[in-house]
């Protein structure tokens, strides 16, 4: 699923970007903004298709309850709204620069979590077998440092193409289907050796709060 979803998500950023630039050919400074933040986001779906195509040679056994899809279409939701609502400006301001800050120190922070854990990291909650606690680069600092990168890169995605209608999807959609995710996904990793002990020293996803 992770694989099927991630195809269909470029081919909508694609056409939903071509809607945007309405057939413009010469781009002024807020269409060329728009497509360097698109063309950033295409190159994070592509570095992850690497683990979503590792997981078709997986087998089955996930434990997902059905959260993959939920989370995966809210991410898709968060930026296909983004390119097809219209922002709140019309021009290239300071919120363009901050948002694609947050956006590529997220999504930077997050491949760095997924190198860390290595072949234990999956898009899917599953068993994998002699799963060992990954304590070392960013899981020093929260135990779900992946979730906590997609959430600050979507905050990017948020600020850079601020509008309503994606801000209420990131908020009432994306980041509640991750928090259910992260607490279905601790129901199996509770099971492992050490994990309730590295768990209550560890917050999930903000130091010294949750």
């Amino acid at each position: 699923m992770p694989l099927v979803m991630s195809i269909v998500l470029i081919g909508l950023i694609v056409l939903f970007s071509s809607l945007r630039l309405g057939g413009d050919i010469t781009l002024d400074a807020f269409l060329s903004a728009d497509m360097l933040f698109t063309a950033l986001y295409l190159v994070w779906i592509f570095l992850e298709l690497r683990v979503s195509t590792r997981e078709t040679t997986q087998g089955d056994g996930t434990r997902d309850y059905g959260t993959c899809a939920l989370y995966a279409v809210g991410q898709a939701v968060v930026f296909l709204s983004a390119l097809l609502c219209s922002p709140v400006t019309s021009s290239v301001t300071v919120l363009h620069a901050v948002g694609l800050l947050i956006f590529v120190s997220g999504g930077s922070f997050r491949l760095l979590a997924i190198r860390t854990l290595g072949r234990y990291y999956s898009h899917i909650v599953r068993e994998v077998d002699d799963h060992r606690i990954i304590q070392s680069g960013p899981y020093r600092i929260v135990r779900h440092p992946a979730y906590l990168g997609m959430i600050v890169a979507n905050i990017g995605v948020v600020v850079f193409f601020f509008n309503p209608v994606t801000t209420a999807i990131f908020l009432l959609w994306l980041t509640p289907a991750i928090i259910l995710r992260i607490l279905i996904e601790e129901r199996m990793l509770l099971q492992m050796e050490g994990y309730e002990a590295y768990a209550a020293r560890k917050k999930r996803l903000v130091p010294g709060v949750w």
